[in-house]
């Protein structure tokens, strides 16, 4: 007997040994048929993310296959014509090496990179095929915090949808609020991307004109339309349909996180020039200036649906110039009138800048992920700002009195600490939105696991939210007073 059992563990230890070798060889086989720079990849990320918290995590969900997506969202890049001949991202990246004429001279074409959707039966998935749609969460962190985003859109389709495409996931949700304005072609691709995806939910606002109240009802309205879903969203954040994101969604989700229900908009002194035909009316709360962009948590959203006095102001606001700049600050930082969740004093956050303008020149102290500013929903450069920020400047074009990014920002661009750039036009050195559309996409993909917003939890909104005394917080801004 002891014979026959010895030899049975033979033929099963050599079974084993020839089942494993060609095991080895099928996926070998099989790992030899991709392309090198997946196989680099896998390399490099099988070591990186070993026994991660993000990678242990999502056993318990089903997620992204991240080696699929690698190959699509290349798949993207090489779609659109000699982009990834004329500019070489990296290289951009470092201010020395950005001179590149191919890169400043490429032009992007919309045609040819639309025809393939256009001649699709099914556009679809012609669609997310070809911009590389995430059809599962990334991770189960990110699934477990989903965000909201509201977008006003007028024009310019094909940016709207590599917009989305940088930050769509489908545990998000997306509400599109097209200007009553806009051409029927640009309406029909906007209810397409209603049709393909189920959390994208898309609305008509009225004719908009800028800086008119049109503006102002177009984005409450989505607001609105966010916080009546039952989906269990955490975060707002508004984008303009020429903005990227400069934070991917597991950066977001752990930015929101850190600001802990805090709103974040900007402030300044309300200038009562902008009254026009309410010059002798009394306003419902003492009003502010604000930027558009500013994100607030979904208790705030809830709030802002009940509360007569910020019906009132919203009411009050219209035939007012440019409404959409004196809202978010008036609701959010007038605690005494309303008690907006998450929300400030801007009276004692004004009287804290001016007290720490100290004439320092702007863009001290920050990076990536260390904001040296309160506000940081987005990140702009307007012309009239020029002097102040001279040591960065616009190397794009200036239009609408704000800075259109080129190449030679992208050095500036991929340190900001705000959670998007303002703004990016396709046919003003599309070079630079799409290096930047890369980096994202890339990061998205391959996180950086040891990524914390400690630094986040350090501005002053959550701080005060958590109890700290106003006069233990510095309140500071970049550009002194100025938020923008």
């Amino acid at each position: 007997m002891p014979t026959v059992s010895r030899t049975l563990q033979f033929v099963f230890f050599f079974a084993a040994v020839i089942g494993t070798f060609f095991l080895i060889f099928n996926e070998t086989r099989y790992l030899l048929k991709l392309p090198s720079y997946i196989l680099r990849l896998c390399e490099k990320n099988i070591s990186k993310h070993a026994g991660s918290s993000l990678a242990s995590s999502d056993k318990k969900l089903d997620t992204l296959d991240v080696l699929e997506y690698t190959y699509r969202i290349e798949n993207v890049l090489n779609g659109i014509k000699d982009f990834q001949s004329s500019a070489d991202c990296e290289k951009m990246k470092i201010p020395d090496l950005v001179d590149d004429e191919q890169a400043y001279m490429w032009k992007f074409n919309e045609k040819d990179f639309w025809w393939n959707i256009e001649q699709a039966k099914d556009k679809c998935a012609a669609i997310k095929v070809k911009f590389a749609f995430f059809d599962k969460p990334r991770s189960l962190e990110e699934y477990e915090y989903p965000l909201a985003y509201g977008i006003l859109v007028h024009n310019y389709a094909m940016q709207v949808m590599f917009l989305l495409s940088s930050v769509y996931q489908p545990q998000n949700q997306f509400c599109i609020a097209i200007d009553g304005g806009a051409t029927q072609e640009f309406r029909d691709l906007m209810y397409l991307l209603g049709d393909c995806f189920p959390n994208v939910h898309v609305i008509m606002a009225p004719p908009v004109t800028w800086c008119e109240y049109s503006v102002l009802r177009g984005v409450y309205s989505c607001v609105e339309y966010l916080a009546n879903l039952k989906a269990d969203w955490k975060y707002y954040q508004y984008l303009s349909g020429v903005d990227l994101p400069l934070k991917t969604n597991l950066e977001m989700v752990r930015i929101f996180k850190a600001l802990n229900g805090s709103f974040n908009a900007g402030i300044y002194d309300f200038d009562p020039l902008r009254l026009l035909y309410k010059a002798n009316e009394t306003p419902p709360v003492p009003l502010w200036k604000s930027s558009l962009s500013a994100v607030f948590s979904r208790e705030s959203a809830n709030f802002m649906q009940r509360d007569p006095t910020v019906r009132k102001l919203l009411t009050f606001l219209d035939r007012t110039y440019c409404p959409d700049e004196s809202f978010w600050t008036s609701i959010a930082g007038n605690p005494k009138e309303i008690k907006m969740p998450g929300g400030f004093d801007a009276e004692a956050w004004r009287k804290k800048l001016l007290s720490s303008d100290d004439g320092a020149p702007a863009y001290r102290n920050f990076s990536r992920y260390q904001p040296e500013n309160y506000y940081i929903s987005r990140y702009q450069l307007w012309y009239e700002m020029y002097e102040l920020d001279k040591i960065v400047g616009c190397h794009g074009q200036w239009k609408a009195g704000s800075c259109v990014y080129g190449v030679d920002d992208i050095p500036t661009l991929i340190t900001r600490p705000e959670l998007v750039a303002h703004k990016f036009y396709f046919d003003t050195q599309p070079s630079a939105y799409f290096c930047m559309y890369k980096f994202l996409r890339q990061r998205t993909l391959h996180p950086d696991i040891n990524f914390t917003a400690e630094a986040y939890a350090q501005l002053p909104g959550p701080r005060l939210l958590a109890g700290e005394s106003i006069d233990d917080v510095e309140i500071i801004s970049s550009r002194r007073y100025f938020f923008f």
